[in-house]
């Protein structure tokens, strides 16, 4: 089994290029039809320069306007009858162009030899075409895909194709899928080799996707060209799925961390304690030389008959709170897409981290763009799945919402929560933050280079594997 993949823009059309030339044969075809002085005085090799003529115009203006119509990478492709489509490739035409001089030579010189040769040549091309189309009429895909995946994140998507004939195999079938997103379109093509009579075959291609969003996958085209090449034959599948991509998550660097705890530590906050010591109990042991007897838990020792001693642990987890102000300026030629996903990236990034670090923390994120979004929970994978979800479809915009998400934060909010704005804007665009307990990152002005560390770096988007739409490979089954 082998496996093709492209990643194409939508297809260009050809309407000016095709309806010319249907003009053009049209226009000979009635002066040759029409004046019968003129065809009367034209010699036999006249009749065929004539009749050659029409017939390539009539070719170049069918093949640009039925692939422009029917959006189908063939030379030749009729319209799309319900699920089924027919395109006739390279090969084929030459072939119907042989045909087709048979035929009018045998017209011409009345010659029964060469009008047996036609017959004998249209008999394999009307048998390719009908048993390409039998083999379709027996197929069956079924597509396998995860349902969300990240930016960069090299994953595998399974397309199954099943056989339901009883006694013939299936031979050279390819299954054609698209991936499209709102700025790009992919297709990844999958070929099996043999399906035998009522079983199913599995081939997947793999898929990496570098823009954040929703991407829709279908529908499903299989086609093929067996036994000689001349007809390729297709049937659509409306087999779709969706794929939700969310922004990296990499980790901080060793130097911000520090940089942010240290600054978190500076800052003074009343913190609830059940220690003596301001620490958080950790369990109960027995007392040892050297123990501070201030910690001896009497009750605990009266019942034991021993002097028991009460464990304390530094704790500094802290509960955070974050507002991610996705601000873009409003002329077009100022924004500057990469940073809005960097600042996703490292929202994310910084939620994740703190919830691995403190477990029981609370975190909060609010941001605010085109839309607000609003989450609260845990560092837990089922609670951050939420989170992703929301962030992979945030889009930038005003950020008319970021002061009252601030000032609802910082009401609702108990002290011990360190709350930081996360901010797009640039310092000439102001941001009215009054309240001393907010911390205010300006993005625009961080080397993310420097701060946020990706484990596994992506290939350039303008390498060879992987594109500007983004990248996708395929793989043997």
């Amino acid at each position: 089994m082998s496996n093709a993949v492209e990643a194409r823009p939508s297809y260009p059309k050809r309407w000016y290029a095709g309806v010319p030339a249907l003009a053009v044969a049209f226009a000979i075809s009635a002066a040759y039809l029409g004046v019968p002085r003129w065809s009367s005085d034209l010699t036999a090799f006249g009749h065929f320069v004539v009749r050659s003529v029409i017939t390539a115009f009539g070719i170049i203006g069918l093949v640009q306007t039925a692939a422009a119509w029917s959006h189908i990478r063939g030379t030749f492709a009729t319209p799309g009858f319900g699920k089924h489509r027919m395109v006739v490739p390279v090969e084929g035409i030459v072939y119907l162009t042989i045909m087709f001089a048979l035929f009018t030579g045998a017209m011409l010189t009345k010659s029964n030899m060469l009008l047996l040769v036609f017959a004998l040549m249209a008999g394999p091309f009307i048998i390719n075409g009908w048993m390409t189309f039998g083999m379709l009429q027996a197929t069956r895909v079924m597509r396998t895909a995860p349902p969300r995946a990240m930016i960069g994140e090299l994953f595998a998507v399974e397309l199954t194709l099943s056989n339901t004939r009883p006694l013939m195999s299936i031979w050279i079938m390819s299954v054609r899928d698209t991936i499209v997103h709102v700025r790009e379109e992919l297709t990844a093509t999958v070929l099996f080799a043999r399906v035998a009579p009522r079983s199913s075959q599995a081939g997947h291609y793999q898929l990496r996707l570098m823009r954040r969003g929703r991407f829709q996958l279908g529908p499903l085209l299989t086609f093929s060209r067996f036994p000689l090449g001349l007809v390729e034959r297709s049937r659509l599948f409306s087999d779709s799925a969706e794929i939700l991509v969310y922004p990296r998550i990499g980790r901080l660097s060793s130097a911000f961390r520090r940089r942010w705890l240290g600054a978190t530590e500076l800052v003074a906050r009343p913190q609830p304690h059940s220690g003596v010591f301001h620490d958080e109990f950790h369990r109960l042991r027995e007392f040892r030389t050297g123990d501070n007897p201030r910690d001896i838990h009497w009750r605990s020792s009266a019942r034991r008959g021993e002097l028991i001693l009460r464990e304390y642990q530094q704790n500094r987890d802290f509960n955070l709170a974050v507002v991610l102000d996705l601000w873009q300026p409003d002329l077009p030629k100022d924004r500057n897409p990469e940073l809005i996903e960097q600042a996703l990236s490292f929202a994310a990034t910084a939620i994740v981290e703190h919830g691995r670090a403190c477990r029981d923390a609370i975190l909060t994120l609010s941001a605010s763009g085109a839309t607000s979004f609003r989450w609260q929970g845990q560092g837990t994978s089922a609670s951050l799945e939420s989170l992703l979800d929301g962030l992979a479809i945030l889009q930038p915009g005003s950020g008319r919402e970021t002061i009252p998400l601030v000032n609802e934060l910082v009401q609702r909010l108990s002290g011990s929560t360190k709350v930081i704005v996360m901010t797009t804007r640039p310092i000439s665009v102001p941001l009215d933050l009054h309240s001393p307990r907010v911390d205010c990152l300006r993005l625009a002005e961080m080397e993310f280079d420097q701060v946020l560390i990706y484990d596994d770096q992506p290939t350039t988007p303008h390498g060879t594997l992987a594109p500007t739409n983004g990248m996708v490979t395929a793989s043997e089954g």
